[in-house]
């Protein structure tokens, strides 16, 4: 049950994070609540793009996987 509600809660933060822009760049940054499990993810699609986290690409599986332990993702044409 903890899995399940530490991704959607994961889910609610990521999705009404509030994105900032630089050039064609958009950043979404995040906190997570304290006691949040560590190492927890959510799975990404985007129609466009690359997503990374930390400046580092995420890989692209069918997916990408976010890690909600970063705080933030970035989205790059």
């Amino acid at each position: 049950m903890a899995n399940i509600v530490a991704y959607w809660r994961g889910q609610i933060l990521v999705t009404t994070a509030t994105p900032t822009r630089a050039g064609d760049a958009q950043t979404w940054t995040w906190t997570l609540p304290e006691h949040f499990p560590v190492g927890r993810s959510l799975r990404v699609t985007v129609d466009g793009g690359t997503l990374s986290q930390k400046g580092k690409p995420l890989p692209w599986d069918g997916y990408y996987e976010v890690l909600l332990d970063a705080g933030e993702l970035a989205l790059t044409p």
